[in-house]
């Protein structure tokens, strides 16, 4: 990997300087209503359980971020599909071209079961040794493999 052609953006260089009549405007940006099309929240609300007033910030926040980075393209898991496309809500909002997003089915780790999470152990990192993501690789479970093409084409 070549780092020296990666620009990596920590999203504290913006999140930390808003005040907090920042985050208001950003709030006003979007309604109870476009936030309960998310699926989760909807049947949460539908079913009389608790949505907590963070979860309703956080799509708000990570979308803010295609703005600040004038964003073309989102790349995502499925779980991140409507946390994306909130960042087309709020470069529309700020009169900037919409974003492209594109939504990748959650990878299965290598346990085969679970999706694949750093907190869960079972994925392969970037940066771990050649030797170590190869012996990782040869060891996923034959099943799993019609499934994982994707990420396996990364590492060659």
């Amino acid at each position: 990997m070549d780092e020296a052609k990666l620009d990596i953006r920590f999203n504290s260089e913006w999140l930390n300087v808003m005040s907090f009549s920042d985050v208001i405007k950003l709030m006003s940006k979007a309604t109870i209503a476009q936030l309960l099309q998310r699926e989760d929240f909807d049947n949460r609300y539908k079913g009389n359980m608790p949505i907590s007033m963070h979860e309703l910030l956080y799509p708000l926040m990570q979308g803010y971020d295609s703005v600040v980075l004038s964003a073309d393209i989102e790349m995502g898991g499925t779980d991140q599909l409507f946390n994306c496309m909130m960042g087309r809500v709020l470069q529309e909002s700020d009169g900037r071209p919409c974003q492209a997003v594109v939504s990748m089915p959650l990878l299965i780790g290598l346990d085969g079961k679970e999706k694949m999470s750093k907190s869960k152990n079972n994925t392969i990192g970037l940066t771990e040794e050649p030797n170590q993501m190869y012996g990782k690789v040869m060891s996923t479970p034959d099943e799993l493999l019609p499934t994982t093409s994707i990420w396996l084409l990364t590492f060659h």
